[in-house]
């Protein structure tokens, strides 16, 4: 028996502890699920055995595992970039929210029981991975909402200022999680105040403008100089008789 097979006879069976199912519907629905393909969660909520909020809530009890609510959620982009949207798509997973400060990144997925998937998207993200349960048709819709601007998706609902969440209980009650706080940023000591002149000019102004204008004189200077270069060379003036004027 296969990993993967193995998994989906734990769901059934999960389904059959929860009450919500019953021997004869898993029957039919692994017998559907052996002659078409599919996972075992969508067909039976396909062949209307339950629907998907029941399965959602039976997967959330039995194995201690939160499960998303969809409605009102904020996901931020640093958030959604976490996990690239090739990858999302194809192992139908959502990063839903980020913790900084503990490096823990909250992913929902329909198919809670695959521990391979979390170990791949830890390796992959390099975070701390915790998964919440989520419907499948749900979390395909939310996945092309938030990855590929389908319907439905405006930039409130993706999240571009803050990141919004809440999460039920495997008892039913709600989580609501805040983005984290960060620590505060140092605070920076007030500027030395700068004693005034008797005029009521502060000293430090005044600085400022005898530097400009001392600037200004070296480039006055400096212009002289090469003036009177250029002009020597050219032989309007003698640099001795120049001198000399200039010590007089």
């Amino acid at each position: 028996m296969c990993a993967a097979e193995s998994r989906r006879i734990m769901l059934g069976e999960l389904l059959l502890r929860a009450g919500v199912i019953t021997e004869a519907q898993l029957r039919t629905a692994l017998a559907e699920q052996k002659k078409w393909g599919g996972k075992l969660g969508y067909l039976l909520v396909e062949m209307n055995f339950l629907d998907e909020e029941t399965l959602v809530k039976a997967l959330s009890k039995q194995l201690g595992l939160p499960r998303i609510d969809f409605k009102g959620l904020s996901v931020t982009q640093p958030v959604l970039k976490k996990v690239e949207a090739d990858f999302a798509e194809q192992r139908q997973v959502l990063p839903v929210s980020y913790d900084p400060v503990k490096n823990h990144l909250l992913v929902a997925t329909a198919d809670p029981g695959d521990l391979a998937l979390a170990d791949e998207l830890g390796f992959k993200t390099g975070c701390h991975v915790r998964m919440a349960i989520a419907g499948e048709r749900a979390l395909a819709r939310a996945i092309r909402e938030y990855y590929f601007a389908e319907s439905g998706a405006d930039s409130q609902a993706h999240g571009f200022n803050e990141q919004s969440l809440n999460l039920i209980t495997p008892q039913g009650q709600s989580l609501r999680e805040e983005p984290a706080v960060k620590p505060p940023a140092p605070t920076v000591p007030p500027a030395p105040t700068v004693p005034a002149t008797p005029s009521g000019r502060s000293i430090n102004g005044l600085e400022d403008k005898l530097g400009r204008l001392e600037l200004l004189q070296r480039k006055q200077i400096r212009i002289i100089k090469v003036v009177v270069e250029l002009l020597i060379e050219r032989g309007y003036i003698n640099r001795e008789e120049y001198r000399q004027k200039v010590e007089q």
